[in-house]
């Protein structure tokens, strides 16, 4: 679940402009996990590197 809650992660954040902006505003590390957790995501930093990864993979086979 974790890659896959990572991806839905990282797609939320292309999309959703007022949610990117809210995230990139928290400073606290630990703040910031507690707000991704509270939305309903559930992975580590190991997943959002692979889901960072492969999103950058598809901008490149799409650019």
């Amino acid at each position: 679940m974790g890659t896959d809650s990572a991806q839905l992660f990282v797609q939320k954040m292309q999309e959703d402009k007022g949610f990117r902006v809210t995230v990139q505003k928290i400073n606290d590390r630990a703040e910031l996990w507690a707000y991704i957790e509270n939305k309903g995501y559930a992975f580590d930093e190991c997943d959002l590197v692979k889901a960072m990864a492969a999103c950058m993979a598809e901008l490149e086979a799409a650019g």
